[in-house]
């Protein structure tokens, strides 16, 4: 599935079943669509899942929500329901179809760090001051008085914005289904705000991914809430893997690579360096400090502020 998780499929889903899978969390990332880079960040795949496990738990519990989780498995994998995967253009899909992958990021913003896609899409004029509920462009770093809720594509070759009607058309959905997913995204973008704040973390923005059930009905799917899907920051830090982009952009190898990206096969990209040894640990126990706040459970006893004044003399 990429560079966070593999996905081990034991039954596959019909039309009108769920098939079963298990997600197995990696310790391997990815940065400017790399691939797999040469350094594993010891623990992050198992922070990741159980950050991702409890969440499902408590929107279940506390929310009612449907979810396609079904159990953490530890110490990094967790069981799920499984949907079809249709691809809009080449499957039918429409407002009878059941038990597939809705094909759409639905994204939450309640503020506009610095590197946000939003600056790049006011530029082009893709977006106006007025979608996002401005009078005037906004500043790096700018709070939203409201969440400003984002769509794009899911399963094309690169993340493509979309307007809300395109969005509905390509997936399938009713108007009060469409209604249904903005509901779910800004109470999910709540909940997970609100567990950010109990830890002393900004939530900036993230994403979900939803799907149609067998009985159309709206789950949450795949993970969130997490470091890897969403954006916090810790008194302005980026706590996320954001700090290793920000490494390897003062190196050669990131110019070297857009460049190479223009005129060169994926093969024939230049191979990055590996991180320095101290810098691996930090970020292994910023994912792991992180894990322990979120899901207040101890494991590794690691401190958040420990980890990221180390991350700080190298980006």
């Amino acid at each position: 599935m990429g560079s966070v998780k593999n996905l081990i499929v034991t039954e596959k889903p019909t039309e009108n079943s769920f098939g079963l899978g298990v997600f197995e969390f990696t310790d391997d990332y990815s940065v400017f669509d790399f691939g797999k880079m040469p350094d594993a960040i010891h623990g992050k795949g198992e922070s990741l899942c159980r950050i991702g496990s409890w969440n499902f738990q408590k929107i279940k519990e506390e929310l009612g929500l449907k979810t396609h989780f079904k159990r953490f498995i530890e110490p990094n994998k967790m069981e799920i329901n499984l949907v079809r995967k249709l691809v809009p253009g080449r499957d039918e899909i429409n407002t009878e179809t059941t038990n597939y992958l809705i094909p759409l990021e639905i994204i939450f913003r309640n503020s506009l760090p610095p590197g946000s896609s939003i600056f790049k899409a006011l530029d082009s004029g893709e977006l106006t001051p007025e979608d996002l509920g401005l009078e005037t462009r906004p500043e790096p770093g700018q709070r939203l008085e409201k969440p400003f809720l984002d769509v794009t594509t899911k399963l094309e070759v690169s993340d493509r914005r979309l307007k809300w009607d395109e969005a509905q058309k390509i997936s399938g959905l009713t108007d009060e289904e469409l209604e249904e997913v903005k509901r779910l995204a800004l109470r999910i973008n709540e909940f997970i705000t609100k567990r950010a704040d109990a830890i002393g973390l900004e939530h900036a923005d993230g994403k979900i991914e939803l799907a149609i059930g067998p009985e159309r009905e709206i789950l949450v799917v795949d993970v969130f809430g997490t470091p890897d899907e969403n954006r916090f920051l810790y008194d302005g830090f980026h706590i996320s893997k954001q700090v290793l982009r920000d490494f390897y952009r003062k190196t050669p190898w990131a110019e070297q690579l857009e460049n190479a990206k223009k005129t060169l096969p994926k093969s024939m990209w230049p191979k990055p360096e590996n991180l320095p040894d101290e810098l691996v640990s930090a970020v292994s126990n910023m994912y792991k400090a992180v894990c322990e706040l979120w899901t207040g459970k101890k494991i590794w006893n690691v401190s958040l502020n420990e980890a990221i004044e180390t991350i700080k003399k190298f980006v």
